[in-house]
């Protein structure tokens, strides 16, 4: 067996939509239908989320998704790819003492918008897929969008704080075209 090095980007960038959408959209978030799904073996203990909704339109992605595809196509043209599909998008909040284990998504690209991510709250964790030891923190703040392939193992740690984090979770297939990569590829 060989194994190589196939480099993945992970990439972010700031959502300039977010100040202007912040407060109506947690006001949204916080009339929505949610679960508070805990699996101790698992180190799942998310305070709010409406992920068994991920694959139905609700109030708060209609008023979300026309500017946050706008705010990730210049990511994904960077990355090489011409569009974009979401295919799956829910909200999680983390109180005091909730995170979100190790895990994996489906779809090409995994995708994080940090709506509230207050001093002293957890970034995301990504492990190095090629050699399965490297922890990477992402460095990210408040308001910026995160992409990374989503066979990434990565995680939410356990909010030590006392302040609420809320993201905006969703996975995504891309689009590409020859004329995106040109004669690189012919």
């Amino acid at each position: 067996m060989q194994k190589r090095l196939l480099e993945s980007a992970y990439i972010t960038n700031k959502f300039d939509a977010h100040d202007s959408i912040k407060n109506n959209l947690l006001e949204i978030i916080s009339r929505a239908r949610f679960g508070s799904p805990v699996h101790e073996e698992a180190e799942v203990n998310i305070t709010k989320t409406d992920w068994e909704y991920a694959q139905t339109n609700r109030e708060w992605v209609s008023y979300i998704q026309d500017e946050l595809i706008k705010g990730l196509l210049p990511m994904y043209k960077e990355l090489g790819y011409d569009g974009i599909q979401i295919t799956d998008i829910w909200f999680q909040q983390y109180l005091s003492g909730s995170e979100h284990g190790w895990h994996i998504h489906s779809g090409n690209f995994t995708n994080v918008y940090y709506l509230e991510l207050p001093e002293g709250t957890p970034k995301t964790q990504l492990v190095n897929p090629y050699n399965q030891k490297d922890i990477i923190e992402v460095d990210v703040k408040e308001g910026d969008l995160l992409a990374f392939p989503s066979y990434v193992l990565h995680k939410a740690p356990k909010n030590n704080s006392d302040k609420r984090k809320t993201i905006i979770s969703y996975n995504i297939n891309v689009v590409y075209s020859d004329d995106m990569y040109g004669e690189n590829i012919k």
